[in-house]
């Protein structure tokens, strides 16, 4: 008789510390403690919307019965919108559920076992899970105090097992925004070695200071394939409306490939992609209330961090992230990132533990990351709790 039915040895692999923390903060709200989750990405409950023509188009899709499957690549309308903003042939793009599933696809597509895609650290954990189910190695390139690529130890990173370049500006975690400079750099070395760049533009909006620029501006003979959403640019995580868009034409067979992918989901809620469609093509002038409106968060929480010696912060510059360590003396009080997050939890905050987003040169120290989506008030008092935590045990 069957005592346990074991899950396959795959899904053990499978980590997702943004939401796995939800599970305990979830246990200790039940007790009637108040919660500010700081945890996850999702502007919605910070009072922020999507922009009207978008949730008009996907009303109006709703009532025009866009009920069916969609063509599995995506929307023709949608696809030619993605396009027309990429500078790519419709052909060239692929609508996915949200760019978490065009990740899922790309590893899919391309990483055999032992190979990599080269991965920043700090990174976004969904690329480390899907490199270790895709039975990948685990390579990361090296960013410096600033979170800013460390272009000249890249080299030493590549293998003849690599198979891409991971960008992600602006970044998640830490909300660093690279500059031109350091793009063409990371464009360089990819020509040098003969590698497509994979560039994910989750947030590529989403610049509320200094330079923004695109990798799209600068690939011209590197093969570059763009992920972009609806989720964060357009405010509109709920649609799993994403996009993979692939620059250059040495492509074809990772195509054919995306393309089997997309076949064997059947598609993307249709209506969902007509919300896509007004996004691209409707007016963007809700970016800078936004940008605006993340800048003021931004600068509250630089004020609160760099007053409390106990934590170290390299500014944000885009995003609404910031990966935040705990100097060494107050670190030593803990034994490890997890129980730093779970006595928060205890006190009505929730963050995420870092480990999940830092490659091992870092995993010795203490970090967590935090969403600066609430209010600013929401965000003072978080703060100070952290601080009071922190203080307790020194």
């Amino acid at each position: 008789m069957i005592d346990v039915i074991e899950p396959s040895k795959k899904s053990e692999l499978v980590s997702y510390p943004i939401r796995d923390i939800v599970q305990e903060a979830k246990k200790v709200e039940a007790q009637g403690v108040k919660m500010t989750y700081l945890n996850i990405g999702d502007p919605g409950p910070f009072g922020f919307r999507p922009p009207q023509h978008i949730l008009t188009a996907v009303k109006e899709a709703i009532d025009k019965n866009y009920s069916g499957y969609a063509p599995s690549g995506g929307d023709p309308e949608l696809c030619a919108a993605v396009a027309k903003y990429e500078n790519v042939t419709p052909r060239d793009v692929f609508i996915t559920s949200g760019l978490s599933e065009g990740i899922d696809f790309l590893f899919q597509a391309m990483v055999d076992p032992g190979r990599n895609i080269l991965l920043p650290s700090p990174s976004y954990p969904l690329y480390l899970t899907k490199q270790r189910v895709s039975f990948g190695s685990e390579v990361f390139y090296n960013c410096d105090d600033n979170w800013i690529p460390d272009v000249s130890t890249m080299r030493g990173t590549i293998t003849p097992y690599t198979k891409a370049i991971l960008v992600i500006s602006p970044n998640n975690p830490t909300g660093a925004v690279y500059s031109r400079k350091i793009l063409q750099e990371i464009v360089n070395i990819a020509g040098e070695y003969n590698l497509p760049i994979i560039s994910d533009d989750a947030y590529e909006m989403l610049v509320f200071e200094g330079e923004k620029v695109n990798l799209r501006e600068i690939c011209k003979d590197v093969p570059l394939v763009s992920g972009g959403s609806l989720s964060k640019n357009f405010i509109y995580p709920g649609a799993r409306v994403g996009w993979l868009a692939f620059h250059g034409d040495k492509w074809e067979k990772v195509k054919d490939a995306i393309q089997r992918l997309c076949n064997q989901r059947l598609s993307v809620n249709w209506e969902m992609q007509r919300g896509g469609i007004a996004a691209l093509n409707g007016s963007m002038d809700f970016l800078a209330v936004f940008n605006s409106e993340l800048k003021k968060r931004r600068d509250v929480l630089v004020k609160k961090i760099n007053a409390f010696d106990g934590l170290r912060m390299p500014s944000p510059r885009g995003a609404f992230y910031a990966l935040v360590e705990v100097t060494p003396a107050y670190a030593a009080k803990w034994k490890s990132d997890k129980e730093l997050a779970l006595e928060l939890i205890k006190n009505g905050v929730v963050i995420v533990p870092g480990n999940g987003f830092v490659g091992p040169e870092l995993r010795g120290r203490l970090f967590f990351r935090i969403v600066f989506l609430p209010t600013v008030k929401q965000l003072e008092s978080a703060l100070d709790t952290i601080e009071t935590v922190l203080k307790s045990r020194m």
